[in-house]
């Protein structure tokens, strides 16, 4: 199954709230939070093709993994999973000692540059349409 129109609107929306914001890193988790979309695997799967586009970029983080203590502290990153992969890795809250595998991976997503700029220059030109706007209205 695919996102359907609606969702993906949604998922754009939330996208260039994301871009005309600070926020420098999301999961598909949090978008499906903002949005009505219930689908994980859909929401992942719209936004490897927004990677594939060059509007998005996807960054693969490690995840401390203990089985004493829920901590899922994020311990590294990469843009590969094979930077990753193997690698030896100790959390520095819990102390638990792995060796990262594919089930330690967890993906989040960044927006492009080119993609934030043509949002920011959009929501101006909107701003500046309502500026406009309002003094004609006011005369």
């Amino acid at each position: 199954m695919t996102v359907t129109l609606k969702e993906k609107r949604e998922l754009n929306n939330f996208l260039d709230l994301l871009a005309f914001s600070t926020v420098k890193r999301f999961y598909p988790t949090a978008a499906m939070n903002y949005t009505q979309v219930t689908s994980l695997e859909d929401t992942y799967d719209y936004f490897l093709d927004l990677v594939e586009s060059g509007e998005l970029s996807i960054v693969w983080e490690v995840k401390c993994t203990s089985e004493k203590i829920i901590c899922a502290r994020k311990l590294d990153d990469a843009q590969s999973k094979e930077m990753l992969l193997n690698k030896e890795v100790a959390c520095d809250i819990c102390g638990h000692e792995f060796t990262v595998s594919s089930n330690d991976l967890f993906p989040a997503f960044e927006i492009s540059t080119e993609y934030r700029e043509i949002v920011r220059e959009d929501k101006k030109k909107t701003s500046n349409r309502l500026k406009i706007n309002r003094h004609f209205a006011k005369v």
